[in-house]
C-alpha cells in the first residue's frame, strides 16, 4: 500500500504546520496540512536552508511550528509505518515521476530509464532524474530507492549514507 497523492496549490489561507524531530536516518523536518504532508526533508548541519526551501514552495501560506506535533507523525512514519496523503507541488513531468516512485514496491529499487520508461519518457531520463531530485517529501516519495543504470548508487539530495542507510532498512530481511 503506498501512499497518496494530492497535486495542489496552496492558498493564503492554508495553514501549514512544521516541525522537527528524530527519525532512525537522522532529524527531519516535516510539515503538514489538514490534507497531507507536503515536506518531508532530513537535516544534516542547516536547518534554517532546508527551511527556506520549504517556505519558498509554499510561499502563499500560513505557517506554525509544533516539534511535538511534528515528533508524532515521524513516529507513525518511521516507526509505525503509517500512510499519509500527500500534498505535492510540483510540474506535469515531476508529479507523474512521483507518482510513479510511490508505485515501486517497498524493498524494490529501479533505475532512472526504468522510472522515464514508467512516464512514458524514455528519451527524457536526464528530465526525470531532476524531477526525482526536485522531490520535496523525503522516504514517503521513495526517490531513495532510484540507482544508475549501471546499478551504481547515484546522487542523493540528503546524502548517499542516508541512501544506502534507507535501501537497507527496506530490503528485505534474509
Amino acid at each position: 500500500m503506498s501512499s497518496e497523492l494530492i497535486i495542489s496549490e496552496i492558498s493564503t489561507n492554508t495553514f501549514i504546520t512544521y516541525g522537527c524531530g528524530k527519525t532512525p536516518f537522522g532529524e527531519a523536518l516535516i510539515a503538514f496540512t489538514d490534507e497531507g504532508v507536503c515536506c518531508l526533508g532530513f537535516i544534516d548541519n542547516d536547518k534554517e536552508a532546508i527551511f527556506e526551501q520549504f517556505k519558498k514552495l509554499w510561499e502563499n501560506a500560513d505557517f506554525s511550528h509544533d516539534d511535538a506535533k511534528a515528533r508524532e507523525y515521524l513516529e507513525y512514519i518511521f516507526i509505525k509505518n503509517k500512510k499519509y496523503k500527500l500534498l505535492v507541488k510540483g510540474t506535469a513531468l515531476q508529479i507523474k515521476v512521483w507518482k510513479a516512485l510511490l508505485n515501486l514496491p517497498r524493498g524494490m529499487i529501479a533505475t532512472y530509464q526504468d522510472i522515464a520508461n514508467v512516464v512514458e519518457k524514455p528519451k527524457a531520463v536526464r528530465a526525470v532524474a531532476s524531477a526525482i531530485g526536485k522531490n520535496h517529501i523525503a522516504f514517503l516519495i521513495p526517490c531513495h530507492r532510484v540507482i544508475s543504470k549501471s546499478g551504481a548508487m547515484s546522487g542523493y539530495r540528503w546524502g548517499m549514507k542516508r541512501k544506502k542507510a534507507l535501501i537497507a532498512y527496506e530490503s528485505p530481511q534474509k
